[in-house]
């Protein structure tokens, strides 16, 4: 997965973290086509433990390699940084965003974030 490979080529330059927000297409909400195709049936969850095991399950069927954190019960980082669905994000030492991705899935593109880390470590 590009994912894995863009992490392992650059994480001894900078750290990555994968941050799950919540449930963009829960069962309980508005379910995506793909979601029911390809099994992926989840409630919105209502406490951290339950989105934590949703997370957990997105890390192994993904075989994500970068470390994941969750998003607090309030959706905070979710709302401070408009990602639903999922965006790309490039932060700085100093804690501010250097870099936005577009909002995913259209805007989900994996090269122009690589390139965007080139930019940032040179």
């Amino acid at each position: 997965m590009r994912l894995n490979e863009i992490y392992e080529k650059y994480r001894d330059h900078i750290n990555f973290l994968c941050v799950y927000i919540k449930e963009a297409h829960p069962t309980d909400g508005w379910l995506g086509r793909y979601n029911q195709q390809e099994g992926i049936l989840h409630a919105q969850p209502n406490s951290l433990n339950e989105r934590a095991e949703i997370a957990e399950v997105c890390i192994l069927k993904l075989n994500l390699k970068m470390p994941m954190v969750l998003d607090d019960m309030t959706n905070f980082a979710e709302e401070s940084y408009k990602a639903l669905p999922d965006r790309f994000y490039i932060v700085d030492a100093e804690g501010k965003v250097a870099w936005r991705g577009e909002a995913g899935p259209w805007g989900f593109d994996i090269d122009v974030w690589e390139r965007s880390i080139l930019d940032c470590i040179r």
